[in-house]
């Protein structure tokens, strides 16, 4: 029956148990179970060059998965800019990664499939957003900056 694979798919839901467990199994770090979720941490650094940034994540049931950047903290901002890119909220380093309305993620999609590598890949976005002030990882809104040595006085 055509559809039948992709609507059994669709009905099934990882337990926060079952998403611990795969992103302990894949990466490691460190996991505390919290009343219907989670808390995990891992140290990621998206290039051999890259600085070192230690990536949290928060999840409980009903809820959309929270990402944040630990450590460093302060993240440092792209000459002129005055929030981070790509983030719900400077001070907390709380990243944005896809658009709920979308539904780009459901608790049917591994988090160690999908929020860890979209994590990794905003940090290697925002390596490049420091040192140019362009935004280069896509998303809805606009990132980039004029370094103030480029800004031209009238």
């Amino acid at each position: 029956m055509p559809g039948t694979l992709s609507m059994v798919k669709n009905r099934f839901k990882y337990t926060p148990v079952q998403q611990l467990g795969m992103l302990k199994t894949r990466f490691g770090g460190i996991g505390k179970p919290t009343p219907n979720g989670f808390e995990w941490t891992k140290e990621f650094s998206p290039t051999p060059l890259s600085d070192t940034y230690t990536l949290k994540i928060e999840y409980h049931v009903g809820y959309y998965p929270k990402s944040y950047i630990i450590k460093p903290k302060p993240l440092a901002l792209a000459d002129g800019a005055t929030r981070l890119p790509h983030t719900y909220d400077t001070k907390q380093q709380r990243l944005c990664l896809f658009q709920p309305d979308y539904r780009e993620w459901t608790s049917s999609m591994p988090i160690a499939d999908t929020i860890v590598h979209w994590a990794v890949l905003w940090m290697f976005y925002y390596e490049s957003w420091v040192c140019t002030g362009k935004w280069l990882g896509g998303g809805i809104g606009n990132w980039d900056v004029t370094p103030k040595s480029q800004e031209r006085e009238i």
